[in-house]
């Protein structure tokens, strides 16, 4: 039988020639259509019927990563004298963006962090790169900070609810990896706030919006989360190039042709910056970032999750509406999150993706981004995206 049979075809414009797709939304998009048959080649890699992982899948990483290695040094930071943390990051990085992703190891608030040893003499400033400090690659420097006990940390703070249980925890199965609809309904969360219209209205009136990349007339939107969704925030190899999920780059630029990309993280507008950066994701060729949103973005509801009543943070996406209400709204936005719990004031629209953890050993195995493209790709050419129900997007 088909494997295709029964699904949804991919658009006109993945299957014809990519010679003959015309675009007129700017260089980037011209870029990506003209590479886009190689990318979904490398993105939609022969099913592993075996699911161990070694299907050969190549993803086609290589070469961006080589290129990390070439333009990127190591630092060797300690702090109190026995903790260490090596790090392998881009020479351009700003040492705002290496306070950031020690925040992120560290606990230590990335404003009270202070780095001696990179720069005789002095404390650098924020906005040097290390390139322009003239760092050299195996620089020992010396973390001088306090972790504070208070530090934002939605996802670990008391005030919010812990992770979300497995399907083991629950025994409700997987429900085809959303746990949103079907079985998943039972694992919803619940909005039991009567104010979260007024809390709403506050954000909209007074969150700040940073637009990168103008919106695009005739596109659908993909609200990305990233720590867990698109990145390991936690992962210890502490390589940056090892904590982008399998697949980032080519996921991004085979959707861009149809969708444009908003990135929302919990947690604080430098820090988002500097992991999007880190990553290659503001500078890429072949797509480009709408608009990044941080937890100022967001605000706390009383719910009732798993049968008790909790606190969690949510990200509504009529904020984002509000703002470009002649581009986006319910019948065009997808948001992509590893919390289902964040997208509880919009279940429609929510689409839970595997939490991507423990990057260093699970590069070859995780595979979500590659299943991810080929769902997005076959439902951009539908003119509403209202009546599906993304809980059963791994079954196309």
């Amino acid at each position: 039988m088909d494997d295709d049979a029964g699904k949804l075809p991919l658009p006109v414009a993945v299957k014809r020639s990519y010679s003959e797709c015309s675009s007129s939304s700017g260089e980037a998009e011209d870029r990506s259509l003209a590479t886009n048959k190689t990318l979904l080649a490398q993105a939609l890699p022969a099913a592993d019927d075996d699911g161990d992982g070694d299907d050969n899948e190549e993803g086609g990483n290589d070469g961006d990563d080589d290129e990390m290695v070439r333009e990127s040094l190591s630092l060797d930071v300690v702090w109190r004298g026995s903790e260490r943390y090596p790090l392998r990051i881009p020479k351009y990085a700003t040492i705002l963006s290496v306070k950031a992703l020690l925040e992120e190891l560290t606990g230590i608030d990335a404003e009270s962090q202070k780095l001696l040893g990179l720069v005789r003499g002095k404390l650098p400033r924020d906005s040097d790169t290390l390139v322009a400090l003239g760092v050299s690659s195996g620089t020992t420097v010396r973390l001088v900070g306090t972790r504070q006990s208070d530090r934002l940390q939605p996802r670990d703070s008391s005030e919010f609810s812990g992770p979300e249980p497995s399907s083991e925890e629950t025994g409700l199965g997987d429900a085809g990896g959303g746990g949103v609809n079907g079985a998943g309904l039972l694992m919803r969360s619940l909005v039991l706030s009567t104010d979260w219209q007024a809390q709403l209205q506050r954000v909209v009136a007074e969150a700040e919006l940073r637009v990168l990349n103008a919106p695009r007339v005739g596109r659908k939107l993909v609200v990305l989360d990233l720590d867990y969704t698109l990145l390991d925030c936690k992962n210890m190899s502490t390589n940056v190039a090892e904590m982008a999920r399998p697949g980032l780059h080519e996921f991004l630029s085979a959707i861009y042709p149809y969708y444009d990309l908003i990135v929302w993280s919990q947690t604080r507008w430098y820090v988002v910056e500097s992991k999007i950066t880190l990553l290659g994701m503001l500078t890429h060729p072949h797509y480009k970032i709408t608009t990044a949103l941080d937890v100022s973005s967001m605000f706390t509801v009383n719910a009732l999750r798993n049968g008790r009543e909790t606190k969690h943070q949510v990200k509504p996406l009529e904020f984002i509406w509000s703002r470009f209400p002649e581009h986006y709204g319910k019948h065009n936005t997808i948001h992509i999150d590893d919390l289902s719990r964040n997208f509880a004031l919009n279940w429609q629209n929510g689409l839970k993706i595997r939490a991507f953890k423990r990057a260093s050993s699970s590069q070859r195995r995780d595979r979500e981004l590659y299943k991810l493209t080929r769902y997005l790709l076959r439902i951009s050419a539908l003119p509403s995206l209202e009546a599906l129900d993304h809980s059963k997007w791994q079954g196309g």
